[in-house]
């Protein structure tokens, strides 16, 4: 099954369109059926339910941004814990133009899990701290982190396909994760993929940033910077979303000169390790206006072919490599 098109228009409001084939690397699929797919007793939200035909109206005409035939990479909710379920329902009902990431247990995980979800269209786990509120000293990221790895590397896959360890660190952890990545033993066998910037919260970690100041001097961002462009790392990629979890006062155009300063040294440091995300349905937040974070990303890319070449990069091309999802 792929998503119908015979009834719902395709409206466009951007200056240009996105680039044919534009991959989103972060959404969530909700079914209404909690009966089926029940949340976490101890969920930190109760969810709405978001479907598959709401995400196609989203892409195709609520959103404006005019994706006919949406490529979605479904991440995911920390409300179901470590059920799949409803994540593995969707993407089978999306077949080629899907991919997944789980959340699961790294010390239950068996070669026979890994071939199974593989098969299924999920290529890659997840770790989220953020939305359940925790963080790790150094040691215990480096034992978490481990602890994936030497479950994933035991799946044998062909050399130009890898399982993706994704990460929704707080951005003050990101430099222990800096400490920790090149010690994890065969960290080179997976890809790893930071949500959501990294982590970063303007409210916390950026208090007194303005919009001319250098994104540098935010605690933990240098590391961010590294991490995403030190050859000597094992291969990470970052996702560019959720502008509204990053800055409350988003899409104000002082949240946005803020993130202008920010999302241009991340292009310009990293270009080949970045992805845009809509973080659709944009959980615990309401009446998010997705346009004036993709104009933004645009800017950021620049003009000319080198900025058509940066922009292909960031809305497709790096994510067709760390999904699995390149276009036949």
């Amino acid at each position: 099954m792929a998503f119908s098109t015979s009834t719902i228009p395709v409206t466009c409001r951007l200056s240009k369109p996105l680039p044919s084939g534009t991959i989103d690397s972060h959404m969530h699929i909700i079914p209404p059926n909690f009966e089926k797919f029940p949340v976490l007793p101890t969920a930190q939200y109760k969810p709405t339910p978001h479907t598959l035909a709401d995400a196609e109206r989203f892409y195709r005409q609520d959103s404006g941004l005019g994706i006919a035939t949406p490529r979605l990479v479904l991440t995911q909710v920390s409300v179901y814990g470590h059920d799949n379920s409803a994540l593995l329902d969707s993407v089978a009902k999306l077949g080629s133009n899907a991919r997944g990431v789980i959340e699961c247990d790294p010390n239950s995980i068996t070669v026979d899990d890994l071939e199974s979800w593989w098969s299924q269209g999920v290529r890659g786990v997840r770790i989220n701290l953020v939305s359940v509120g925790r963080s790790m000293t150094e040691d215990e990221l480096r034992e978490t982190l481990q602890a994936y790895v030497d479950k994933l590397a035991r799946h044998e896959l062909r050399a130009d396909k890898k399982w993706v360890v994704e990460m929704f660190l707080p951005l003050k952890m990101i430099p222990l994760l800096a400490n920790v990545l090149p010690d994890i033993r065969n960290g080179r066998q997976v890809r790893w993929c930071l949500d959501h910037f990294g982590g970063l919260k303007m409210a916390s970690d950026a208090a007194n940033f303005g919009p001319s100041d250098d994104p540098h001097t935010i605690p933990g961002f240098t590391e961010l910077v590294r991490v995403i462009s030190d050859k000597a790392m094992p291969e990470v990629y970052l996702k560019i979303s959720a502008p509204y979890r990053i800055d409350p006062e988003y899409p104000s155009s002082k949240a946005l000169k803020k993130l202008d300063r920010i999302g241009m040294e991340l292009v310009a440091k990293a270009e080949d390790r970045l992805m845009w995300a809509s973080d659709w349905p944009h959980t615990r937040f309401e009446n998010i206006d997705s346009k004036p974070f993709v104009e933004s990303c645009y800017s950021w890319c620049g003009e000319g072919q080198e900025g058509e070449e940066r922009r292909l990069k960031l809305f497709r091309l790096n994510s067709e490599l760390l999904w699995d999802m390149a276009s036949s």
